[in-house]
């Protein structure tokens, strides 16, 4: 029979010993059996910009989805957060975010992010009413033109010096869906959009039998994804990226996941003119 005390004593002194082992078996595994740490998560910027970026998980479109694998290829987690476009970038560029999905390459970001690899070729073209007799072959074509852009956006320097003589007649709004309903109402007669992105738009606004584009690209160009330079792991996460997005591209992944999610967009949009693969944000 147990005296007082005895009934506390022996689990006391074997809590004690199973501390002890706790502490010292990790020491005392191989170090291939011991448990590594998670890696640790890069945090990144987004938009909404169908079909190529989304907040619809689990993929959030197809450009965040080539991301997350990039990443995926040297084990690193991916966490997005949606922004307003200006506020994305911004977020990013403070560091507050590890980065941001995606962009064209600007003079203006290189001081602040360093650029992946291209990620996918990205054009504009001119949407106008399907009733509008247009056709245009260089900048000087449009002057006639009212021209609906959407704030933050870059539509290539070309154009963006034409814009900034006065050469041609812009009204710039916060979203490319009050641009498409500007130019359904006659309020606007062009408006520069990537055609898939603008294909998706168009149906969801029910103008699909309204609007149509021209082919002759605006501008053509990449998308990057950007790492901030506040950020101290930015140009490992940039080596790892870069890294998974190439062994994409080789094995032919990269190609099959912009064919199967772009099925509408013609092939001619999904290369950029007079552009090789390699072209590097510098």
């Amino acid at each position: 029979m147990y005296q007082h005390g005895q009934l506390y004593r022996k689990p006391l002194v074997i809590r004690a010993r199973n501390l002890l082992l706790g502490m010292l078996l990790p020491c005392a595994l191989p170090p291939g059996l011991q448990a590594e740490e998670p890696r640790q998560k890069i945090r990144l910027t987004n938009g909404h910009w169908p079909p190529y970026m989304e907040n619809t998980p689990p993929r959030y479109g197809v450009i965040s989805h080539i991301v997350s694998l990039a990443f995926a290829r040297n084990d690193r987690p991916v966490t997005y957060g949606f922004f307003p476009w200006s506020r994305a970038i911004l977020l990013a560029e403070k560091g507050l975010w590890d980065g941001s999905v995606a962009w064209t390459c600007r003079s203006a970001l290189l001081k602040h992010f360093h650029f992946s690899d291209p990620i996918v070729a990205h054009n504009y073209v001119l949407f106008h009413r399907k009733d509008k007799d247009f056709d245009w072959e260089q900048v000087e074509d449009l002057e006639s033109n009212r021209i609906g852009l959407t704030q933050d956006y870059n539509y290539g320097d070309e154009f963006e010096e034409a814009v900034a003589a006065g050469r041609v007649s812009t009204e710039t709004t916060s979203s490319d869906e009050s641009n498409f309903r500007k130019l359904a109402a006659g309020r606007i007669d062009l408006f520069p959009m990537e055609p898939a992105v603008g294909i998706e738009m168009l149906k969801a606004l029910k103008l699909n039998d309204k609007i149509t584009f021209h082919t002759t690209p605006l501008q053509s160009d990449y998308l990057y994804l950007v790492l901030s330079r506040r950020v101290p792991d930015s140009e490992r996460y940039l080596e790892e990226f870069n890294e998974g997005l190439e062994e994409l591209r080789e094995t032919g992944r990269l190609e099959e996941l912009i064919a199967t999610s772009l099925p509408e967009l013609p092939m001619r949009y999904l290369e950029v003119e007079d552009g090789g693969e390699d072209a590097l944000c510098e």
